[in-house]
């Protein structure tokens, strides 16, 4: 054994080399390659040219000298060679690219990796190219739904289950059982269950005569993104209804880019607002702990589209922005507020007792209408960070949907810096 508590066979048995190879099937192979004034230029069999910088071929060589950054086993870096490094030579072989530098070293690129690393406009816009699918009160009627046992097949099913999540924000998991167990199995799907201070690691939703949080009664509650008051709020929030009542409890789901859609067209100051300055957050368990967030409420991407949304209402702290902002954002939030409680954008279900619901808590808010506590109803709540969920979606995406795999999906919203 290494003093890394692996030998070198057992790192290649979990991460087998692929150098700078994806493993996708179809790419054109390289025809041509030349060196140019900084760049490389690569012709395709179909005819497509691509220009790839020389350091930017150098530093990305993910040969087994040079290690990969998928594993994390990484010698080559951006100081171990000068910023006008330029190739020897650059030809094409059976289908790579080949590149050889002034040190000898020969680097080899295959044409799937090549392909979908290129950065031309367009090979960006495509990895920009993903978009929710936005949606109101209709989803109600066409609610995106999976059986668990497709869902948990690891196969065409689950890509179904977490494609319907990305897009919609939302999926419905019916047929799941009442075993409490299944909440666990439910969570695995996408990822291992994030243990809090509030919540614990799976928390009972049903209501209790002394409540020390209001899920815990049957009063209605608005839709709210979970836990807005951690710098780092919940990912994905794994819901499983063990039992429901037949009158009253029904959920409430609203899409926060749907309404941040909406105060963009109708009120550009409001969303400028919601987009710009911070709102607080915060939670207090006296003698346990006292959480706090600052953050806009629409957290933007690097393309000015919308990441995120952090909004808990009745966790909402003083407004603490300079005075001339104070009246403009409550009037910002009062905007995003109505909408959230609007018929026009909550869609209103019944979830069944076996059924389990997963929703991205970056963008879909959550609520009820009230219900009488003597009737049982019972919801196991637990979390998995949404990062573990995207990196599912994008491993599985490799096998079913590979022209797509890298494509950018929301980092979610993000804490004031």
């Amino acid at each position: 054994m290494t003093e890394q508590g692996g030998s070198a066979a057992e790192i290649e048995a979990h991460n087998p080399f692929l150098g700078n190879r994806l493993g996708i099937a179809d790419a054109p192979p390289v025809a041509s390659a030349s060196i140019g004034d900084g760049v490389v230029r690569v012709e395709f069999a179909d005819g497509r040219h691509r220009e790839f910088h020389h350091q930017w071929l150098r530093h990305c060589c993910y040969c087994e000298v040079c290690g990969n950054p998928a594993d994390g086993i990484r010698f080559a870096t951006v100081i171990s060679f000068d910023g006008d490094i330029t190739p020897t030579a650059a030809h094409a072989s059976d289908g790579d690219l080949q590149v050889t530098w002034p040190d000898g070293h020969v680097s080899t690129y295959g044409p799937d990796w090549l392909r979908h690393h290129a950065y031309d406009d367009d090979d960006r816009d495509r990895r920009a190219g993903w978009r929710p699918r936005l949606w109101r009160s209709e989803l109600a009627s066409d609610f995106p739904t999976v059986e668990w046992s497709d869902a948990s097949d690891g196969s065409a099913g689950t890509m179904r289950a977490y494609s319907m999540l990305r897009d919609f924000g939302i999926v419905r998991v019916s047929g799941l059982g009442t075993e409490p167990e299944q909440t666990e199995r439910l969570a695995a799907l996408v990822g291992p269950i994030h243990e809090t201070t509030v919540y614990g690691r799976i928390y009972d939703v049903r209501a209790e005569p002394v409540a020390k949080l209001g899920a815990k009664t049957g009063m209605p509650q608005a839709p709210h993104i979970d836990d807005a008051f951690y710098y780092s709020q919940p990912g994905i929030d794994v819901f499983h209804c063990l039992i429901n009542t037949e009158e009253g409890g029904m959920s409430t789901y609203v899409d926060g880019f749907a309404i941040a859609a909406s105060i963009e067209a109708d009120e550009p100051d409001a969303y400028d607002a919601l987009t710009t300055l911070p709102v607080a957050h915060i939670r207090r368990h006296p003698n346990e702990i006292d959480l706090r967030n600052r953050g806009p409420l629409i957290s933007l991407d690097e393309f000015g589209r919308p990441a995120g949304i952090r909004y808990f209402d009745r966790a909402l702290a003083p407004l603490d922005v300079s005075a001339g902002d104070v009246d403009r954002l409550y009037s910002a939030i009062r905007a995003y507020n109505q909408r959230m409680v609007s018929p026009e954008f909550t869609a209103t279900i019944r979830v069944a007792a076996g059924d389990g619901m997963l929703i991205d808590n970056h963008r879909v808010m959550h609520g009820r209408t009230a219900f009488d506590p003597s009737l049982g109803r019972h919801i196991r709540l637990c979390h998995v960070p949404r990062d573990e969920f995207h990196g599912r979606l994008r491993e599985l995406s490799r096998t079913f949907d590979p022209e797509n795999h890298d494509q950018h999906l929301p980092q979610g919203s993000q804490a004031a810096g």
